[in-house]
């Protein structure tokens, strides 16, 4: 008879780190909008216009169900004051000293 093994907890290296730049994802398209629309301009501004901004830390919340949802602080460039964001939402830009290498 085999025993099941507990999973082995692995610390999965995170996605962005303090200071990382970023870049909003938009999950929406502009697809659903036609030109005839009286605010399209206004909206495919919107959609294609992504912040860009400094992480300044994290913060790990659990949700009903008791999983660990992280969110990330970000200021934006435009703004003084950070915000947060679920991680998956934030892309980190490359530096030129990576694009270099």
């Amino acid at each position: 008879m085999s025993k099941l093994m507990p999973k082995q907890q692995t610390k999965k290296e995170s996605r962005l780190t303090i200071g990382d730049r970023v870049e909003e994802i938009k999950n929406f398209g502009d697809h659903c909008i036609t030109k005839a629309h009286p605010q399209f301009e206004q909206i495919t501004s919107m959609i294609h216009t992504r912040r860009r901004g400094n992480v300044v830390g994290f913060e790990v919340k659990r949700n009903s169900r008791g999983h660990a949802i992280n969110y990330a602080m970000v200021v934006w460039d435009q703004f003084k004051t950070p915000t947060q964001h679920h991680v998956m939402r934030l892309k980190r830009m490359e530096t030129a000293t990576e694009t270099a290498a």
